[in-house]
């Protein structure tokens, strides 16, 4: 079974920047923001085994993109997969109730 490396585009850094800065300014707990941290980064790894074990985006656009997502608590991380590389492109990193179509 091959590994994948994982490459964050720098909107998903953004993206997760502003998800733990939001946790630990807007809803006063650092902690918290520390851990999801930590559970969105080793989710992220996860996708080094397999990537292809989470669905396509249900969207016709964006699933002959090659879009693929990654439910992590309340955010979903969306990524592409390069077969010929072995790569996973973690595009963006999103709370799950926002308006990701529009985003995307």
């Amino acid at each position: 079974m091959a590994t994948y490396s994982i490459e964050v585009s720098e909107p998903a850094e953004h993206d997760l920047r502003d998800i733990i800065l939001y946790i630990s300014s807007q809803l006063s707990s650092p902690m918290t923001a520390m851990n999801m941290m930590d559970t969105i980064e080793e989710a992220l790894l996860g996708l080094s085994e397999m990537p292809q074990k989470c669905p396509a985006v249900r969207d016709d656009r964006l699933a002959s993109m090659g879009y693929r997502k990654l439910l992590i608590k309340n955010y979903v991380a969306f990524f592409t997969i390069d077969e010929q590389s072995k790569v996973v492109n973690v595009e963006r990193i999103l709370y799950a109730r926002r308006d990701w179509l529009r985003i995307l």
